[in-house]
């Protein structure tokens, strides 16, 4: 697994430069949820001027109108751009794992929106989230045989199990992490 760790500040740069999907592999990036959500409108702005995108949305977060300023700042055929993306959203993690097990293996590429948001669902035993975790990362490696496939998670919360994230990153052939900057520590003055 390939890991890569930016601060947080300088995401947009760091799209430009670095975020390049690989075929047949899984790519994660884990990012604070502001960050992440404006890095994954980037890429699917990126991936929608030149083919199909299809975005899985796990976290309720897609942001159509970001979208729709990001292909609009690239090309003056935005509409067209725009049609090419698909959008499903889950708002459990069965729902996930049933839109990633129906979805057709094709060449367009995958996005997934804050995947685990909806495993960290507390009314679902820990077991099962992680059962159903894998089944979906299951899913994923096989959309993975055909086309570019990305994955956008946060840091866990405290009261939210972190093997999950594990399981995700372990699951990942590369990782782009991306971290708030630690606030500098105040200066002494005696």
């Amino acid at each position: 697994m390939d890991t890569y760790t930016y601060p947080a500040s300088n995401y947009s740069r760091n799209m430009d430069d670095s975020l390049q999907l690989s075929p047949r592999q899984l790519h994660l990036v884990l990012a604070p949820h502001r960050a992440q959500r404006q890095m994954m409108t980037i890429l699917t702005a990126r991936l929608a001027l030149t083919g199909r995108v299809r975005l899985v949305d796990a976290g309720n977060c897609f942001d159509g109108y970001g979208l729709a300023r990001q292909l609009r700042q690239q090309t003056s055929y935005w509409q067209a751009a725009l049609e090419r993306v698909s959008v499903a959203r889950a708002f459990t993690c069965y729902q996930v794992e049933t839109l990633l097990t129906e979805s057709v293996a094709d060449f367009s590429p995958v996005l997934v929106l804050n995947l685990l948001d909806t495993f960290y669902d507390e009314n679902v035993r820990l077991p099962e989230r992680m059962r159903l975790l894998e089944v979906s990362l299951a899913e994923l490696r096989r959309l993975c045989r055909t086309a570019s496939v990305a994955v956008s998670a946060s840091q866990p919360a405290r009261n939210q199990p972190g093997e999950l994230l594990e399981i995700l990153a372990g699951a990942a052939g590369q990782v782009w992490s991306f971290e708030e900057p630690q606030p500098a520590e105040p200066m002494r003055l005696f």
